[in-house]
């Protein structure tokens, strides 16, 4: 009986090792944000209130388009949303401050004609997973 108390701590003491070493036990519970997840931004909305690398994206590509000047710093905060609503007004969209499909399709191309266009920020629109 003792034999067998001993192999079970031990079985149950490499059992817990091997996922702690793995990252399991880590895992449980938590889920990766949407940018990291699916790896496309273009697939997701995104309003006031979020934290991630597309909301830098989102950023870089409506300064490109009203010049407003946006901090690049990954928070959608109250002046991303105006940024937003801006370009939403422009290209005559619901003015709602939320980057959902419509907005992403014209945030994601320069609309000022073929070629390249000076300024673009295609980096950020092709990180984003803009077709671009």
């Amino acid at each position: 009986m003792k034999l067998r108390t001993r192999r079970h701590k031990l079985a149950l003491a490499l059992s817990a090792l091997a996922l702690a070493a793995t990252g399991t036990i880590g895992a449980v519970g938590t889920s990766a944000a949407p940018a990291e997840a699916a790896g496309r931004c273009v697939d997701y909305n995104y309003s006031q209130g979020g934290y991630s690398s597309c909301i830098g994206y989102i950023q870089q590509l409506v300064n490109y388009h009203t010049g407003a000047g946006l901090a690049v710093d990954n928070n959608f905060g109250p002046k991303t949303r105006s940024a937003v609503i801006r370009v939403q007004s422009i290209f005559r969209l619901t003015a709602d401050g939320i980057v959902g499909p419509r907005t992403w399709n014209i945030i994601c191309y320069p609309q000022k004609g073929p070629g390249p266009i000076p300024g673009f920020p295609y980096a950020a629109a092709r990180a984003a997973g803009c077709s671009i």
